[in-house]
């Protein structure tokens, strides 16, 4: 998007960016957005890129003076009782250079990182690739403070986001970003376990006290260089890195159990790419891409009396010291050719990948904790994609991947030959209004820590260890997905919809022997898998009223096999969630309103046991403007929370109150959050294992009050 004249832009960046730090991450992306949007771009790429944006333009901005070449921005101060926030805004402009620093600091419990800028920012959302991998994951394996929401007792938090951008001349940009977060959290919780097999049934109740401190890290960057208008040449890289120490002090069934590690992980990738263009439109790419990843971990488990079943050295303590260490390096090579035959568009491409792992797990007591596996892949791939342009609003894409893959561990060999279409069919009525479906089959590969030789140990009562898993194991599943779009601005009305089905053959799942002491789990083959998605939301303001009507509603249903004690079971699981609210429009703004309803329902059922768990939270959100200067906002809600069980009701109530100061800097508010639960309360959570049933019980944060003041830069 062009900005020719956008000399009171910097104002509107400041002001929107202050409503963005309940999540900041989303700042940091949205800051990327607006570095592109306040461009004025003297040449455009799209004969360098001609299916997605280069990102590569000039740069000329115009601003006023009292923002070029010096920090503009904002800082703010909240103190309470016993709770503190730091908050600064801060960018700096000028004709070839762009730069924004966020910073966090806070003991409320806020946190700037939730699960899906985690899963974004270290790469382990899920793609839908011709190959890839998948291993049996586990929740822990995720820091505990983006798994568990409010559910600590007490939680700290430091971030720092900064980005950059320059752009020396026409033919090049440089930008850079990074992510630093710190937090700290102290959990208290009572954790019911409802084991059930084919032979016996049993209850496992333990009391926890968890201090975890988490240290992550991300940063990116790239480089663009383009010699001449024909050509391009791309180099992309970024690092994540995390380091996590975890104290467990357990109580259970009389015996005191410190179940304590420390893990550090890294993830690196690099990508070098050049693009040419030929006179008769077609265009050549190569690339070579390299990810290294290095995970570490060091378990120790001290107990009071014997655990695992293990027989411990009567002249020693009874005490686990467990380290593991799992590396991966990954390089491919890849070429692309895009070509034009009577106006149908194709690409043609080939890469060539070398994949090797290693995973190696010592105990210094006891050898059946031993492992030492690896792996190597050599995988080509070949695809071949096809754009009809069936009328001027209507595209059908065609895809077709070959694969050759040729497993290797330590004597063992293996080759296997893979297909994966790709079909995708999208008509746009309008810029505001598509439909589109698509079809994949993807091919997944297993990873060298699920094919291991001998156990590992996870916590103090659970170990694993691998039953029929091999070095080249293969996953297949198929996806299909609808996608619809709708918006009117004469109508006033949006629409949003989108319904997936994925079903697999050959899962990776598992298979447990339990009892009293301990809980054995083994990575093992299960034929069945299938999940269903559906979403929609919908939005509409009315004509003759000065009110809109939002709701939503999303339906998930899913389906595994999985074994106990060597007997298939089945584990099924729907969820249900739907939300309606009333929103006013008032013209004059003094007030604002939201009020409505949300309520959700899981239910999990296997062959021997069912659980659920529901919530229903009516609330209202009002804005009121007292006084030209003076503005208060609150929020009411309830929360009950039933399950099998036990039955939780929650009240909340945030209430705030802002003062602007006219021709001042200055800014004070009085932050209210959860004020009825000035104290820590509990909540309680259910999670679904596929052989046991967990409810937990758990202290969560409390409520606070904060005096803000915030200074304009």
């Amino acid at each position: 998007e062009k900005v020719e004249n956008n000399t009171g832009g910097v104002e509107d960046i400041l002001q929107k960016n202050d409503d963005l730090m309940k999540n900041t991450v989303g700042a940091i992306v949205d800051l990327q957005h607006t570095s592109q949007e306040i461009n004025t771009s003297t040449e455009t790429y799209k004969k360098i890129n001609q299916n997605k944006s280069s990102a590569l333009t000039a740069i000329n901005i115009n601003l006023k003076e009292k923002f070029r070449n010096r920090i503009t921005g904002n800082a703010s101060l909240g103190i309470g009782n016993k709770n503190y926030r730091l908050h600064a805004t801060l960018f700096n402009f000028s004709k070839k250079k762009l730069a924004s620093l966020i910073s966090n600091s806070n003991n409320t419990g806020e946190l700037s990182i939730n699960l899906e800028d985690y899963l974004t920012l270290t790469n382990l959302n899920e793609n839908n690739t011709t190959i890839g991998e998948t291993t049996f994951a586990k929740n822990d394996d995720l820091p505990r403070f983006i798994t568990i929401g409010n559910n600590a007792k007490e939680r700290s938090s430091y971030f720092t986001g900064f980005n950059f951008k320059y752009i020396p001349n026409k033919n090049t940009q440089i930008s850079l970003y990074s992510i630093f977060n710190t937090t700290d959290q102290i959990e208290e919780q009572i954790n019911l376990q409802y084991f059930q097999s084919n032979t016996s049934s049993f209850t496992n109740k333990d009391s926890r006290i968890i201090k975890e401190g988490t240290l992550f890290s991300n940063a990116a960057f790239s480089a663009l260089y383009k010699p001449s208008i024909n050509k391009l040449f791309n180099y992309a890289a970024s690092f994540s890195g995390i380091s996590r120490t975890s104290i467990m002090e357990i109580e259970n069934n009389n015996n005191l159990v410190n179940n304590n590690s420390a893990l550090k992980d890294y993830n690196f990738n690099q990508e070098l790419s050049y693009t040419t263009i030929f006179k008769n439109n077609t265009s050549l790419t190569f690339g070579i891409h390299n990810n290294i990843f290095k995970k570490s971990n060091v378990l120790e488990i001290k107990s009071n009396d014997p655990f695992l079943d293990l027989n411990f050295s009567s002249n020693k303590e009874y005490k686990i010291l467990q380290k593991t260490t799992l590396t991966k390096n990954n390089i491919n090579f890849n070429i692309n050719y895009a070509f034009k035959v009577s106006k149908i568009s194709n690409s043609l491409s080939a890469e060539v990948s070398n994949n090797r792992a290693k995973f190696h797990s010592e105990e210094e007591q006891f050898n059946q904790f031993n492992n030492y596996t690896s792996n190597k892949n050599y995988i080509i791939n070949l695809a071949f994609q096809t754009v009809f342009q069936i009328t001027k609003k209507t595209r059908f894409t065609t895809k077709l991947a070959y694969s050759k893959i040729d497993f290797l561990m330590n004597d063992l060999k293996s080759s296997s030959s893979l297909f994966a279409p790709q079909i995708n069919f999208k008509t746009d009525f309008n810029s505001n209004h598509y439909i589109k479906l698509s079809y994949s089959r993807n091919n997944k590969l297993s990873q060298v820590e699920n094919f291991i030789t001998n156990k590992t140990i996870y916590d103090y009562r659970t170990i694993y260890d691998n039953q029929d898993i091999a070095f080249n194991s293969i996953f297949p599943n198929n996806q299909f997905s609808i996608d619809y779009f709708y918006n009117s601005y004469s109508k006033k009305i949006s629409i949003i919809s989108n319904h997936s089905y994925y079903k697999a053959t050959n899962i990776l799942s598992n298979n447990s022997f339990t009892n009293a002491t301990t809980n054995f789990i083994s990575y093992k083959l299960a034929p069945f898998e299938e999940r269903f998605n559906s979403m929609l939301f919908a939005e509409k303001t009315l004509v003759s009223y000065p009110f809109s009507l939002r709701t939503s509603m999303s339906f998930t249903a899913s389906k595994k096999d999985f074994f106990t004690e060597n007997n298939k079971q089945f584990l099924k699981n729907k969820s249900i969630t739907s939300y309606v609210s009333f929103i006013s429009r008032f013209k004059d703004k003094r007030i604002q309103f939201e009020t409505g309803i949300v309520y959700s329902k899981d239910n999990y059922i296997n062959s021997l046991i069912s659980n659920k768990i529901s919530t229903l939270y009516p609330f209202l959100e009002t804005n009121c403007k007292i006084a030209k200067n003076i503005s208060f906002v609150t929020k009411f809600s309830y929360k009950k929370i039933n399950s099998s069980s036990n039955i939780n009701d929650i009240y909340q109530l945030d209430p705030s109150i802002r003062i602007n100061f006219p021709k001042s800097k200055c800014e004070i508010s009085i932050i209210g959050n959860n004020i009825l639960n000035i104290d820590n309360y509990n909540q309680t959570s259910i999670s679904r294992y596929d052989n046991y049933t967990e409810e937990r019980i758990s202290q969560s944060l409390a409520g606070y009050f904060l005096v803000n003041i915030k200074f304009k830069i």
